[in-house]
């Protein structure tokens, strides 16, 4: 987990999204949940089975949430538009449009901006297993990671 907290803090000192001058940036906590991976398609290839079973979420600022999925030492992250945040009282399921795609495994972060999608999650928080569950099509294939936690609240990494 230490590795996957490192390579998470360098996507945000990385990505545009950030937003912030080196100096003024203070990194956002890094929310590391435990469970299952139950499904990882990447650019519509299904890489479900090097999917690790943790899934990360980072606020990011100006509004915007990255949920972050492993497979092997790549990092899949859904940034998703928090100022859309939509939810469901009934079902406890929040959802944010997913803006794009990225995609870490070497020295260069690839941004991939997704025409459509979501990422739909619960509170992890119930103590109940929570969702994550992102979908996003772009010009490179569908992308999707779908998750669900042991019960347990996610760790700060």
């Amino acid at each position: 987990m230490k590795k996957l907290s490192l390579m998470v803090s360098t996507l945000l000192l990385v990505f545009p999204a950030a937003g912030h001058a080196a100096k003024e940036a203070v990194a956002p906590p890094v929310m590391v949940s435990a469970g299952k991976c139950d499904k990882l398609i990447v650019a519509g290839k299904d890489m479900t089975k090097q999917c690790k079973n943790q899934v990360a979420s980072v606020p990011l600022p100006g509004g915007a949430v990255m949920f972050i999925f492993t497979q092997g030492k790549t990092l899949i992250g859904f940034t998703g538009d928090a100022t859309k945040l939509a939810g469901d009282k009934k079902t406890g399921i929040a959802g944010v449009p997913v803006v794009d795609v990225n995609i870490r495994s070497g020295q260069e972060p690839k941004i991939i901006p997704a025409s459509e999608g979501v990422c739909k999650f619960s509170d992890p928080y119930s103590g109940k297993p929570a969702i994550v569950s992102c979908t996003a099509k772009t010009a490179e294939g569908t992308f999707t990671g779908s998750f669900k936690s042991n019960g347990k609240p996610p760790k700060a990494q």
